[in-house]
C-alpha cells in the first residue's frame, strides 16, 4: 500500500554539487509543504558524506545511490528514472517535481498551483517552461528535434537498442500528436501522478538502453509524456509560478520574489551576481520568513 503525499520531489546530485544540493534541499523543506517526500539520486561518489548530511536534514528525505550507467544526457535520464521508480513503488504523491541542484523553491504553494493546473485539463501530464519562456518568448525545440531524428534514423544504428526504444516511443507519440523535440525545460518540471504511474506500468522508467542518447533528459520526458497519451503544457510563462531559464536566472532575485514566483532556475548567475550571492539572497528570504529579523540581504548590484 503506497503512502499518499501532496508532493514528491526528485533531485539528482552530481559529484561536484553536494554543498549546493544541501541549500536546494533546505529550500524544498521550507516551501514544499508538510505532506512531502524528497528523493535524492546521489551521484556524488561519497564525496563530503553528502548522503549522511542530506538524510539528517529531514525524515522526509530519502537518498538513493545513482545507477552506474555510461552516457551523458541519456545517462542522466536513467538516473532520474531510478528516483521515480523508487518513489512510485512507495508513495502516491499528487504531483511530482523533478528539479535540478541549481533550481530553488522560492515560495510556497507550488503543489496547490500544479494540482489546479492539472485539474483544468485531465490530458495534461507534464507542466513547466514548455512553449513560452519566462520572458514571453517562444522556446526553441529544434536541437532536440534534429537529434531525435538522427538517433532514431539510420545513423542511430550505432546504438541499436537505443534506436529501437526511441522508434517504439515515437510510433506511439506521433499517433498522439507529438511534435519532434517538444519538452519542458529540465531545470524543473512537474508530473501528475497518473502520468508517472502510466509510465511506470509500461516499464518505461526502466529503459537503460536510452543511456547513450544525446537527447536531454527533459526531451526524453517530453517524448514519454505524449507516447503515454498525455500532453506537455506551459507553467513557466510570465504570469505563471515557475521562472525558468536554461543558463542563469530569468530576472534578479528581488524581482522574482516580488512577483511571487515559486520555483526558479538557474541560480548559477544573474548579471554581476554569482551563485553564492544569489543563494544568500534567497536564503535570507527564507530566514526572514522563519522570524529571524537579523538576517542580512546582499545589496542589489547586478544588471541583466
Amino acid at each position: 500500500m503506497r503512502q499518499s503525499k501532496r508532493i514528491g520531489l526528485v533531485m539528482p546530485v552530481g559529484p561536484n554539487d553536494s554543498q549546493a544540493a544541501l541549500d536546494t534541499l533546505d529550500s524544498a523543506l521550507h516551501y514544499a509543504g508538510a505532506s512531502r517526500v524528497i528523493v535524492v539520486v546521489d551521484d556524488t561518489g561519497g564525496h563530503d558524506e553528502f548522503a549522511k548530511q542530506a538524510a539528517v536534514m529531514s525524515e522526509d528525505i530519502a537518498v538513493i545511490p545513482a545507477p552506474r550507467t555510461p552516457g551523458g544526457y541519456g545517462g542522466l535520464w536513467v538516473k532520474i528514472a531510478a528516483g521515480y521508480r523508487w518513489l512510485l513503488e512507495r508513495f502516491a504523491p499528487e504531483v511530482i517535481l523533478r528539479f535540478d541542484v541549481d533550481a530553488l523553491l522560492i515560495g510556497s504553494g507550488l503543489a496547490d498551483r500544479a494540482i489546479e493546473k492539472f485539474a483544468a485539463d485531465p490530458k495534461v501530464g507534464l507542466i513547466g517552461s514548455y512553449g513560452i519562456a519566462a520572458d514571453g518568448g517562444v522556446r526553441d525545440w529544434s536541437w532536440g528535434a534534429r537529434m531525435l531524428r538522427i538517433e532514431s534514423g539510420p545513423l542511430g544504428l550505432r546504438y541499436p537498442s537505443m534506436r529501437a526504444s526511441q522508434r517504439s516511443l515515437l510510433r506511439q507519440a506521433r499517433l498522439n500528436g507529438y511534435v519532434y523535440g517538444e519538452h519542458a525545460l529540465g531545470g524543473g518540471y512537474i508530473h501528475r501522478l497518473n502520468l508517472a504511474d502510466d509510465i511506470h506500468a509500461r516499464g518505461w522508467w526502466d529503459m537503460p538502453a536510452l543511456a547513450p542518447s544525446r537527447l536531454g533528459e527533459d526531451m526524453i520526458m517530453g517524448l514519454l509524456t505524449v507516447a503515454a497519451g498525455y500532453r506537455n503544457a506551459d507553467f513557466g510563462r510570465p504570469a505563471d509560478p515557475m521562472a525558468m531559464r536554461w543558463r542563469g536566472l530569468p530576472a534578479h532575485p528581488d524581482d522574482l520574489l516580488a512577483k511571487g514566483k515559486l520555483l526558479t532556475h538557474s541560480v548559477r548567475f544573474w548579471g554581476d551576481l554569482r551563485e553564492p550571492e544569489i543563494r544568500s539572497i534567497f536564503r535570507a528570504a527564507r530566514t526572514q520568513e522563519k522570524g529571524d529579523q537579523n538576517s542580512f540581504v546582499p545589496q542589489r548590484n547586478g544588471q541583466p
